[in-house]
């Protein structure tokens, strides 16, 4: 397990016209040891409510079928790999191919929150926005595929930024430095999609109405880092709760 980071409090500042003191935690999605880390940073953080970037129905559909999809891609893998002369062992071991079954089963953030949430009693909130994730599944046979998978496999195995990379262009991002460049570093684009700034404000939308219901004393929300960077070609979820950076916290190395 990485080593626990020491978490210092962070200020309060205004959401709209409630003072919140919310926490904004932002996460590589990719990162091996996201569980572990998350989980420490909760009981250093001492929540009273979590806020996960992970909609109703994303978290259906993976429990309902995570074990099919892996079953399918496991089946899929063995074509690709022998079309690309690997072993199957090997073909596994691909970053790509890693990052489809990261991508398929129920992502860290949940798991560690749900885990910290049986110990103490607090509630966790999926606020992500459904129609996005609907979309975004509806494409996962394709991904899936044999063919798909044989092109991944073809790819160099550092074909992907190293997770250390991909958290120093993330910190970037945050602080508002070469906003556009580090957005594209792992959304693939995504950002770009009509349904991602719809996205933003429904979590924006649930987040406050809660905050505003509940008045949580210490709130945090989980999610990918591309939520709280600045100065993008629309508001992200940061920009939409007016957060200040000193209420920005990214996994790896604490409030920035």
């Amino acid at each position: 397990m990485p080593p626990c980071l020491r978490v210092s409090p962070s200020p309060r500042l205004r959401i709209s016209a409630y003072d919140s003191g919310l926490t904004l935690v932002g996460t590589v999605h990719a990162d091996r040891h996201g569980f572990a880390r998350t989980l420490c940073l909760l009981r250093s953080l001492g929540p009273d409510l979590i806020f996960v970037e992970l909609s109703p129905y994303g978290k259906s559909f993976r429990s309902s079928n995570q074990v099919d999809m892996q079953r399918i891609l496991g089946r899929n893998l063995r074509v690709a790999a022998k079309k690309c002369g690997l072993l199957f062992k090997h073909a596994l071991t691909h970053p790509e191919i890693k990052a489809i079954q990261r991508q398929i089963v129920l992502p860290f953030e949940y798991r560690a929150a749900w885990r910290y949430s049986r110990a103490s009693g607090t509630e966790v909130l999926l606020v992500d926005f459904s129609s996005f994730s609907r979309k975004m599944i509806s494409s996962w046979p394709e991904m899936l595929s044999s063919e798909n998978l044989a092109t991944l496999l073809s790819l160099p195995r550092d074909s992907r930024l190293a997770i250390t990379r991909v958290y120093d262009l993330a910190a970037r991002g945050i602080r508002g430095e070469s906003p556009t460049i580090v957005c594209t570093a792992e959304t693939g684009g995504a950002e770009i999609d009509p349904l991602w700034k719809k996205r933003e404000c429904h979590m924006a939308g649930a987040i406050r109405s809660t905050l505003r219901n509940r008045r949580p004393k210490k709130p945090v929300y989980l999610g990918g880092w591309q939520h709280l960077t600045v100065g993008g070609r629309f508001p992200s979820l940061r920009e939409l709760l007016m957060i200040d950076l000193r209420q920005c916290y990214l996994l790896d190395r604490g409030f920035l």
